[in-house]
Order: structure tokens, then sequence, then C-alpha cells
């Protein structure tokens, strides 16, 4: 079998590229990175290092090569003899690829040729949507039915590399362990592949909230309190005992809603998050609260990570207390590196997230962010949002 990826980065080359090749599949990385795919197709291998488990070590993938994204005809080459695609290229950077992939599409139809299986491994919601639409006005309709749009979440965690020597191999990349990908069963065309530690799952939207609303949640969480605190890595931000209990507890209100929203058991979500927590631990791995929580004004939006696991929670019954504690700490970062009056808050919370200002989840994020602003000890957060989370409960029973 043939795969096609496009982006030779971090989650190509880290994830996607590995899982492919290790399954056996022969992978051409499209890429503009004219380095790599010169070293790419010099080596046709490049260096996986595993780090952080138990026993750290570097794994050869093989069967690799690569192709210019500058060179239309090429890419559509391989695109013709491919089984199996993915785009990895990042959210904001999806239009920029798509010119190849309709070349190949309409290449492929014009041929005969099977229908096209795109793996979207984007930090996106709702990708398939997005995507569908830019298609859309680029495809006829009898083009576009023989493509198949299949959303996946990516959890693997895989760091800004670290800046290499002169005889350092460029393309060599490290990552954690973990190394699952859920896909969309219902979105391919055709037969699912089976491709090891590719785990086809129907509604797949749980799976895009719990990536969401409970990894990258908490993540986020991690990421601001660290800040705060000044810490430099999540690493060190997480080994605070007030850190850990505020994700920790962040992410148990996901798992109560996502457990309710899709009936399932709550179980393998607690053991998937407190599995979260031993990761983010994972020093090797290098991670940076600033390169966590960036871009603030996109994981305060409506539907994000913060905003939209409150709301999740509130749509099930769920009051977020430890949620909004964690958006609350996103304000009051982003409202210190704006320079902002400390007077407009209100206004620029609203303004972040689509809220209302009378809106439950607006009210609890300012009542803690008054917190934040006044520098109180985090242990007195905390304490804070106990006091709140049982005083909701108690009003619920």
């Amino acid at each position: 079998m043939n795969a096609v990826i496009f982006g030779a980065g971090n989650i190509g080359r880290g994830f996607i590229g590995a899982l492919f090749s290790q399954a056996g599949l022969n992978v051409t990385f499209i890429d503009v990175a004219k380095p790599v795919v010169e070293r790419m197709n010099a080596d046709r291998c490049y260096p996986l290092h595993i780090v952080g488990g138990k026993e750290e070590k570097i794994i050869e993938i093989k069967n690799v090569c690569a192709v210019d994204g500058n060179d239309r005809e090429a890419a559509v080459a391989a695109l013709l003899e491919a089984d199996i695609c993915a785009t990895c290229v990042g959210a904001k950077a999806i239009k920029y690829i798509l010119p190849n992939f309709v070349a190949g599409v309409k290449a492929r139809y014009a041929a005969g040729k099977a229908s096209t299986n795109l793996l979207i491994c984007e930090n996106l919601m709702d990708a398939d949507e997005y995507i569908r639409e830019l298609l859309a006005d680029q495809l006829t309709e009898e083009e576009l039915t023989t493509v198949g749009l299949v959303e996946t979440s990516v959890g693997r965690m895989v760091p800004v590399p670290k800046p290499t020597g002169e005889n350092d191999n460029p393309l060599k990349i490290a990552v954690e362990e973990y190394g699952v990908l859920p896909v969309d069963r219902a979105a391919f065309k055709g037969s699912v592949p089976e491709i090891l530690n590719m785990v086809p799952f129907t509604p797949f939207h749980y799976y895009i909230e719990r990536k969401l609303f409970i990894h990258n949640m908490g993540h986020a969480i991690c990421a601001y309190l660290g800040n705060i605190l000044g810490h430099e890595y999540i690493c060190d931000s997480i080994v605070d005992p007030n850190v850990r209990l505020l994700v920790h507890n962040a992410m148990l209100e996901s798992c109560d809603a996502l457990s309710t929203r899709y009936e399932t058991p709550i179980r393998p979500l607690l053991d998937h998050a407190a599995d979260l927590i031993r990761r983010f631990h994972n020093r090797e791995l290098g991670d940076t609260c600033a390169r966590v929580g960036g871009d603030i004004p996109r994981k305060l939006a409506n539907s994000d990570r913060l905003t939209g696991a409150a709301k999740s929670c509130v749509e099930m019954g769920i009051f977020p207390v430890f949620i909004c504690t964690g958006a609350a700490a996103a304000l009051h970062c982003y409202m210190v590196e704006n320079a902002l009056d400390t007077a407009t808050a209100a206004d620029t919370l609203v303004s972040l997230t689509g809220l209302e200002k009378d809106d439950s989840i607006t009210i609890c994020t300012l009542e803690m962010y008054e917190y934040f602003k006044n520098g109180a000890p985090l242990a007195e957060i905390l304490a804070a949002a106990d006091e709140k989370k049982h005083e909701i409960l108690g009003m619920i029973v």
C-alpha cells in the first residue's frame, strides 16, 4: 500500500508517517521545505526518538520519500498511486495544500481510480466540513463524492524541535511513546484499511471532544497557571500540587459531561485523564507553557477548548467551576500580555468567548478572575473554586 502525507513536520514525521511506515506502507511526504525533501530522498528513512518512557529508544522509519509541494506534476503522480492520504500541515495552512490535492483527485477520477480517503490530522473542530466547503468550489459533484474526509484525533505530543547542530540529522524528531490514532469510521469511502494503532470509531465526535475538551483544555490550563506562577515548562507546572489539582478537577468536569452526553462509561475517560496528567510530566518533551498557552483568543473562542468545554458541561447539567477557573487564568494572562485595563475584563471576555455578560460561565469566570487579578495564591484560588463547587452541588442536591 502507498500513502501520501501533506506536511513533513512534527506530526507528519513524528506521528502519521511513523504510523503508516510501521504498518508496512510506502510513504511519500509532500512538503515545500527543500532541505527536508532533499535529505529524505537521499536517506529514504529518518530517526524517530521516543522519549520519556521506561526505555528511551531511536526507531528508524523506513520506506519514505518526499515530493516538493511546488512540483504539481510530481505531487499528482504520487497521489495517483496513493491508497490513503493525510494532511498534517496545521489548520491555517490547509488551503495552501488543497490545489495539489484537488489536482490529484481530478487525475484519479479521470483515470477511474478508487476513492480517495484523506485523514485530517489537524487540531480543528469540524475540519471535515471546512475542507468540504473549500473543495466544493474546485471539484465537480461527481469528483467530490469520491473523497472521504476522515477526521482524526491526534493525541501524540510532539514538541517544537530543538535547534540542530551542524552535523545533526534535520529529519530526526522526538516524540512521546503514546501513538494511538482514533479515526472516523463512518467517513471512509470504501473499506477501512487495517493499520496498526489506527482505531476506527463511530460516533467520532466523542473522540473529537475527548481530545479538545479533556486533553487540550487541561494542557492549556496547565500552561496558563504555569505562566502565572513563573514556570517555563509544562512539566514544572504540573508537579505543583495546586496546579495538578485544578487541572485534574477541570478534566473531571469534562469527563462527566462527555460520559453523560454520549452515554458511555466514565471509567475509561477517568483513566485517560489520569494518564494525560502523567504524560504532562514528561520532561524530555521540553514543552513550554508559552507554546501550549499561545494564541489565547483562539483557545477562549466559543467552541474551543476552554469555553467549548465549559458550554458542554452546562448543557449536560454540570457546572464547570474548575474549567471557568482555568479560563479566568487565560483571561488574566491575556490582559497582562496586552497591557489592558482590568476594568475592561468583562468586555474582553465577552468579546473573546462570544458569551453574554449574564451567562453563568461568564459570571463564574469573572468571579475567579478577580483572584488572579489581585495576586491571590493559587492555593487560595483552588479553595475558592472548591467552595463554589460545593455551593453549586448543594443547590442541585
